[in-house]
C-alpha cells in the first residue's frame, strides 16, 4: 500500500531501431498480444486474487482457534498464517490498478505504518468493538497490521496471556473485516457483474476500462513500475532516512523485507505470466523478446538484481536500517534503475509496437 501518492513521469514516444544488423536485439517471432492478455489474466491476476482470499481464510480460521484456546502454540500458528497471507497480497501489489485501488481495497487491508495510539485508544476504551466499529475505522486502524500488531505486539514477542479480552476482540473484527475485504475483491476480478478480468480480457475490444489493447499494456508497465518507485522511494526510504523502525511497512513481524521481496516477485509475476509454479504459454516477456530481445534481456536481468539486492538486508530490515544500510542503498539503487527501464524503455517498446 502507498502512504503516499508517488507520481510517475510522462514517457516521450521514440521510434525503435529496426536495424538488421542486431540479430540479438530485433526478432521476427510472432507473439499473439490478446493472448498475453488472457495468460496475465488466467495464470496471474485471477488466482493471485482467489489465494489471497484463501490465505485470508487460513487466517481468519488460526485466529479463531487462538481466540477459543489461546495458548502460545496457537499464537505462533497464527502468526505463520498471517506472513502466509502476506505473500500473495504482496505480489498482486505488482499490478495496483483495477477494483482494488478503485474502490480502495488496498488502503482498507494495507495502510501503514500503523496508527497505534488510535488502536491502543479504542482497545482502552469502553466502546464497543464490533465488525460494524472496526469496518467504520480508516486503514491505519486496521488491516493486515492492526491484527500484526496484536499476534506480534511490539519487537515481535507478545506472550499469549498478555492479550487482553479487548485486544481478542479488536482481533476477531479485525480479522474477518480484512476477510471480507479479500472475498469482496476476489469477487470483483471472478464473478459478475463486476468480473473485472473480462474488463481486462477485452481490451480494445468493448471494454469499458481499456479502449485499445495499448492501454492496458501501458497500465500494466506503469504498475510495474510504480511499486518499483514505492518500494525504494516510500517503504525503505522513510524509516531509512529517519532511522526509525517503527515507520517500516511490517515491524511488528519483523516482515517488511520478505514484503519487499514479493513486491518485486509481482513484478516479475506479471512479465512472465507465472505464479505459484504456473507459467503461462505466452507472456509480456515472450512479447518483448519476439521485438527486443535485448529489452526483455535487460528487464528480467535488472528483476533479478533487485531481488537480489533485497535478499541480503539482513537480519531484518528493522535492524538495517541503523546497521546494514548499505545493502538496503544497494536496493534502492537497483529498484530505480528496474523502474527508469520499465518506465521509459519498456511503454515505449509498447507504444511503438501495439498497435490497437
Amino acid at each position: 500500500m502507498k502512504n503516499t501518492l508517488l507520481g510517475l513521469s510522462c514517457i516521450a514516444v521514440v521510434a525503435l531501431s529496426s536495424c538488421g544488423k542486431d540479430k540479438t536485439s530485433v526478432q521476427n517471432t510472432t507473439v499473439d498480444e490478446q493472448e498475453v492478455i488472457t495468460q496475465f489474466v488466467n495464470v496471474v491476476g485471477n488466482p493471485n486474487y482467489a489465494d489471497i482470499q484463501v490465505k485470508a481464510t487460513a487466517l481468519n480460521t488460526a485466529i479463531v482457534a487462538f481466540l477459543a484456546a489461546p495458548t502460545d502454540a496457537n499464537l505462533t500458528t497464527a502468526r505463520v498464517a498471517w506472513k502466509n497471507a502476506r505473500q500473495p497480497w504482496e505480489q498482486a501489489e505488482g499490478y495496483l490498478f483495477g477494483p482494488v485501488e478503485d474502490n480502495y481495497y488496498d488502503p482498507t487491508m494495507d495502510s501503514w505504518p500503523l496508527n497505534r495510539t488510535d488502536v491502543d485508544a479504542l482497545i482502552g476504551s469502553s466502546d464497543a468493538i464490533t465488525l460494524t466499529s472496526v469496518d467504520a475505522l480508516d486503514g491505519f486502524s486496521k488491516g493486515f497490521h492492526g491484527i500484526e500488531y496484536i499476534i506480534f505486539g511490539p519487537g515481535g514477542t507478545r506472550k499469549a496471556a498478555d492479550i487482553t479480552a479487548r485486544q481478542k476482540d479488536y482481533l476477531k473484527y479485525t480479522s474477518e473485516s480484512l476477510l471480507n475485504t479479500t472475498t469482496t475483491l476476489r469477487d470483483s476480478w471472478l464473478v459478475k457483474p463486476a468480473d473485472y478480468a473480462n474488463e481486462i480480457i477485452n481490451a480494445g475490444k468493448g471494454s469499458t476500462a481499456f479502449k485499445t489493447r495499448k492501454d492496458l499494456f501501458v497500465t500494466i508497465a506503469t504498475q510495474m513500475a510504480a511499486i518499483c518507485e514505492e518500494v525504494g522511494t516510500g517503504k525503505m526510504a522513510e524509516p531509512f532516512t529517519e532511522r526509525d523502525s517503527t515507520k517500516d511497512e511490517s515491524s511488528y513481524s519483523h516482515n517488511t523485507t520478505t514484503d519487499f521481496i514479493n513486491n518485486i516477485q509481482g513484478v516479475l509475476n506479471v512479465y512472465t505470466a507465472t505464479y505459484n509454479g504456473a507459467k503461462g504459454t505466452t507472456s509480456l516477456s515472450a512479447l518483448v523478446a519476439s521485438k527486443n530481445a535485448a529489452l526483455d534481456t535487460k528487464i528480467k536481468t535488472q528483476i533479478q538484481t533487485a531481488l537480489s539486492a533485497m535478499a541480503l538486508i539482513t537480519p531484518t530490515f528493522e535492524k538495517a536500517i541503523y546497521d546494514n544500510r548499505d545493502k538496503i542503498s544497494n536496493s534502492q539503487t537497483a529498484l530505480a534503475t528496474l523502474q527508469a527501464t520499465l518506465e521509459g524503455d519498456l511503454i515505449t517498446f509498447i507504444q511503438t509496437n501495439i498497435k490497437d
